[in-house]
């Protein structure tokens, strides 16, 4: 969609190829940064409906995958969430050391991963069901529970916890 908006304000007369892409670059961090202001410290985040309501709008438009780790207290309030991975259009490496060492940092009670398929489609992969079931069993052995992994679509999502696969 990029391609397309630069292509559009390449037609403006007195706008070249540099202005364009500064242009389409500006917009974008407007909109990370926005983003970044409306999701506020110390909500609840109880279902997950909250969630995916809080977060939706930071996936759209991404062409790569981006993990993110959402850490919350002992009553489920949003400390804070983490950036962690990005990946190319269909994968992402993620590890749980990076996961579970900002758990710590933050004294976090509890974690929910969330990541988006650029694809729009949000049923899990294979590696998606493997990479859950370790953060799983790590989890439990940190004694800092995953509560559940999102993974975002084009206006949908699948939860884990939702479809009895948080195992």
């Amino acid at each position: 969609r990029a391609e397309n908006k630069q292509i559009s304000l390449l037609q403006i007369k007195g706008i070249g190829e540099v202005k364009a892409i500064t242009l389409i670059a500006s917009i974008e961090l407007g909109k990370r940064l926005y983003t970044k202001s409306i999701i506020k410290k110390d909500i609840k985040l109880t279902n997950v409906e909250s969630v995916y309501s809080l977060f939706k709008d930071y996936f759209n438009d991404l062409k790569q995958e981006q993990f993110i780790v959402i850490y919350l207290d002992t009553k489920k309030k949003l400390i804070d969430y983490k950036i962690l991975f990005i990946g190319t259009i269909d994968q992402s490496t993620v590890h749980p050391r990076e996961i579970f060492k900002n758990a710590y940092l933050m004294s976090a009670s509890f974690i929910i991963c969330i990541h988006n398929h650029p694809s729009g489609v949000s049923n899990p992969s294979n590696e998606d069901v493997v990479l859950t079931s370790k953060l799983y069993e790590i989890s439990k052995l940190m004694l800092i529970p995953l509560l559940d992994h999102l993974i975002i679509g084009n206006n949908e999502y699948y939860s884990f916890l939702e479809n009895n696969s948080l195992k």
